[in-house]
């Protein structure tokens, strides 16, 4: 029997003894290609490419949700709100004198002349929009389509020699793609270099407009980079030409919950109507129905209104119709698609919504610290590629047309200015300003950081407490506003307090 066996196992590692070893695979388990995921993209593309073959759905859906979605309305107003704010990034002149101190009488000059342009009537070549609605406009073409284009045109109409015109981006058509003689390419009727510069945008007249003009055909334009500044948020490539709406992440699932709620809105309606059918009892009962005074047979009808008695035809019973709605889950899951909605567009839930029903101080202060931030850095962005191209324009023609008067040391100087974005309020003031002064004692931050958090300039603010200083002195008044004799005073009774609990700890001891 040994020798059996062994001759089994002496065959068995005869098979195997040609056999190569098994190996481990070492690979990404994302990247293999099952029936599970075989739906899934497998070759990598360009952000140009990918943008070229949806950017008009994306802009179209985008459009249409911001029409008729109230959640992306109330986005649009938010980011509006909180980029711009009720007074627009401000001018803030840094001009400085020879010793490296501002120099505040250029600095105001400056302030002041940048003030007279922006209203309206100089600001736009339409002379519809001031400056604070140009921002607003841009900030809702940047969100809403992905990019805004601004047009510098020089006015001679203008005092200044110079005035803004927001173009809507659909003029720059997506599909007009080409290679030029000189080398330069076209791509979504951007031209650009052989260093991906942009050297020219062609504008073409997008269909609807064609509708409104006497000639029926598209007119297409080639205007100079340097008349135009293309604004969008660069994430994926450096290469990339077009901007991609703000709204791409979150509109499925917004579509998908609209079209939820039309189907649970249908299901209340019919289920709050009291419906019925008629039924035959038995096939051997005859009804000949009704007939007008023509002889036209007529439909059999039940009248519903309220304290009415009918009698249905002989052979005929009554089968009521009651639909159920079926909601025991619905607002679950519609905050469910709420939460993906307002991750997809960058916000929190309670922000998007005003449901307010789970939050507290602690949570309120971190969600809205991680939101302000994304709103600060579109603040940064809305000041670099709108505002401070802008300026700079208008400080060249207002120089040119003597609407201000500047040497050409003055000139330089009031090249780089800073433009001051909207701040918010304390979300708990009474801890917070504590939290700051606690700061201040130690040198932890500076009086000029804490003011920016809440929008103001420290210049501003101590002018503004000079003159009301003044005028209080003027009319008599004695300004207090109790101070560290607060401070102190609460201080003495926390003293007062610990020494009691000190007397009492001992006369019990």
């Amino acid at each position: 029997m040994m020798n059996e066996h062994q001759s089994v196992w002496q065959q068995i590692r005869g098979l195997f003894a040609g056999a190569a070893p098994v190996r481990a695979k070492r690979s990404y388990k994302a990247a293999k290609i099952n029936r599970l995921n075989s739906g899934w993209v497998t070759e990598p593309t360009t952000a140009n490419r990918v943008i070229k073959q949806d950017l008009r759905v994306l802009r179209a859906r985008a459009r249409e949700m911001a029409r008729n979605s109230s959640h992306f309305r109330k986005f649009l107003a938010m980011a509006r709100t909180n980029i711009v704010g009720p007074k627009g990034l401000q001018l803030q002149g840094r001009a400085r004198l020879a010793d490296g101190s501002l120099n505040g009488p250029l600095n105001k000059r400056i302030e002041e002349a940048w003030w007279n342009w922006t209203h309206q009537e100089t600001c736009t070549a339409s002379m519809r929009l001031d400056w604070r609605a140009v921002q607003r406009l841009f900030v809702t073409y940047l969100i809403r389509d992905g990019e805004a284009l601004v047009r510098h045109v020089e006015d001679k109409k203008n005092p200044f020699g110079y005035s803004v015109r927001l173009i809507d981006p659909s003029y720059l058509d997506e599909m007009h793609n080409e290679t030029l003689p000189n080398g330069n390419r076209v791509i979504m009727s951007v031209e650009i270099d052989e260093r991906d510069r942009p050297v020219a945008y062609y504008l073409t007249t997008p269909p609807d407009d064609v509708l409104f003009s006497r000639k029926k055909e598209r007119k297409r334009t080639r205007v100079p980079a340097s008349e135009i500044e293309h604004a969008f948020l660069v994430y994926d490539d450096e290469c990339q030409v077009r901007g991609v709406t703000w709204f791409h992440a979150a509109m499925l699932d917004a579509k998908n919950l609209a079209g939820y709620n039309d189907g649970v809105i249908t299901s209340a309606r019919t289920a709050a109507m009291s419906m019925g059918f008629l039924e035959r009892e038995s096939d051997e009962t005859e009804f000949e129905g009704y007939e007008d005074e023509e002889g036209n047979e007529l439909p059999v009808e039940i009248d519903i209104s309220p304290v009415t008695f009918n009698e249905l035809p002989a052979g005929y019973k009554l089968a009521q119709f009651d639909p159920k709605q079926p909601t025991q889950n619905h607002a679950a899951f519609v905050d469910t698609i709420l939460r993906d909605v307002a991750t997809g567009l960058g916000v929190n839930f309670f922000s998007l919504t005003g449901d307010l029903s789970s939050v507290n101080y602690s949570s309120a202060r971190v969600g809205l610290g991680e939101e302000r931030d994304v709103w600060r850095e579109l603040q940064d962005f809305v000041g670099t590629h709108l505002c401070r191209p802008v300026y700079h324009r208008w400080l060249r023609a207002a120089t040119l047309r003597k609407a201000i008067e500047l040497s050409p040391e003055q000139y330089l100087e009031a090249q780089n200015p800073m433009w001051r974005g909207r701040g918010w309020r304390y979300i708990d003031p009474q801890k917070e300003v504590n939290a700051n002064v606690l700061a201040l004692e130690n040198n932890l931050v500076s009086l000029t950081e804490v003011l920016a958090e809440q929008g103001v300039d420290i210049q501003d603010h101590f002018e503004t407490i000079k003159r009301e200083r003044e005028l209080a002195q003027e009319y008599g008044i004695e300004l207090t506003y109790g101070g560290s004799k607060a401070a102190d005073t609460a201080a003495d009774e926390e003293d007062e307090t610990a020494e009691d609990a000190d007397t009492g700890d001992e006369e019990a001891g």
